[in-house]
């Protein structure tokens, strides 16, 4: 049997845009299965970067490079072996779900999976904004919808997360500024770089008030068929952060000039439309930013292993030093012992006799 192609869908953008609601409301549809936030795909594009340009032991190429195996080649092939395991095993993410859901009182017997098999997977993590290069050389044929949502609601509802989760998404307002800044710019740098067949800018305001439009839409480009039920969770209020009425911003130890970049490229999205085609420059850009990052990271494990074996080296030095601090000190012990003897017997003894004659 062939494989099903890998053709994911990652929603990206900046945290409490939508990127939860918008994965939820495509989850619904019959061919695509909803995941939890991830993380772990973006640090994985970096690890294979490494590894593919790794060198073995003298020589000047890597394993990879050494059997012609292109780069695009390489990390595909590890991209469809993830497709096929998440196709594989979403029955048990179901039934882990089912089981959360349903609570320990019933039985995991009573769990039913769908009958259809869905083809394709949609994530949401919002940090895969910063990766959007590397999860492409994984999956080829991904699709990126960038969700945005004006920056003011955001650090709002980033401010007050806390309520939701328990724990804080930021430490302040200048930092939450600033991560919608970061998401949002490298998000359209996607946009720029791929075009609107791969990446596809979506306004929170046109998800919430012209839903099922935008899901026509967002499905129109997945190349997917409408299904009603995708409009299900916009129904609930899943992942608010319930800001507070009176709530408000204005913290004084935000710097004028991070709230102003922000302010200015929110108030130009509500305006500008996105990029009819792809630019080679910005792709370019892309790359070069990623492939800066996997030196630095590289450089930064090649640092860690290299303090990692002086500290072991130190560290036996600091044993032997240690053995031979507690032998001197047992010298000595010994010597006091026997100088503190010796100036006994001369106290109990006349000069000149013989202490073994009595």
């Amino acid at each position: 049997m062939e494989p099903i192609p890998a053709k994911p869908v990652f929603i990206v953008g900046s945290p409490r845009s939508g990127t939860s609601i918008l994965t939820w409301c495509l989850g619904q549809h019959p061919n695509i299965i909803p995941l939890d936030e991830s993380t772990g795909l973006g640090n994985l594009t970096i690890a294979l970067a490494i590894c593919y340009q790794t060198k073995m032991g003298l020589g000047g190429k890597s394993l990879w490079t050494a059997l012609n195996v292109p780069k695009g080649e390489f990390f595909s092939g590890f991209g469809q072996t993830i497709n096929e395991l998440i196709l594989r095993h979403n029955v048990d993410l179901e039934r882990r779900r089912w089981q959360e859901a349903a609570g320990p009182s019933v039985s995991p017997e009573r769990f039913v999976t769908e009958q259809s098999a869905k083809a394709r997977w949609v994530d949401g993590t919002p940090e895969y904004s910063f990766h959007i290069y590397g999860l492409r050389q994984l999956f080829p044929d991904a699709r990126f919808i960038h969700i945005v949502r004006d920056v003011t609601s955001v650090v709002q509802s980033m401010l007050n997360f806390h309520r939701l989760a328990g724990v804080k998404l930021v430490a302040n307002e200048q930092e939450a500024y600033d991560y919608w800044y970061r998401a949002v710019s490298a998000s359209l740098l996607a946009e720029r770089a791929y075009g609107p067949r791969v990446v596809l800018r979506l306004r929170y305001s046109e998800l919430v008030n012209r839903s099922e439009a935008s899901l026509r839409a967002v499905l129109h480009f997945l190349g997917e068929p409408y299904a009603a039920e995708c409009l299900i969770p916009l129904g609930e209020r899943i992942n608010s952060s319930s800001v507070p009425a009176d709530f408000r911003l204005g913290d004084l130890g935000t710097a004028p000039e991070v709230i102003d970049r922000a302010m200015r490229l929110s108030a130009e999205l509500e305006t500008s439309p996105q990029p009819g085609e792809g630019s080679i420059s910005a792709a370019q850009q892309l790359e070069t930013e990623f492939n800066q990052r996997v030196q630095y990271v590289a450089a930064l494990d090649s640092a860690y292993v290299k303090a990692h074996s002086e500290y072991v080296k130190a560290r036996a030095r600091a044993k032997r030093l240690a053995k031979e601090v507690e032998n001197k000190r047992a010298t000595i012990r010994d010597l006091r012992t026997r100088r503190q003897r010796h100036k006994l017997r001369g106290l109990l003894l006349p000069h000149g006799t013989n202490e073994e004659t009595t």
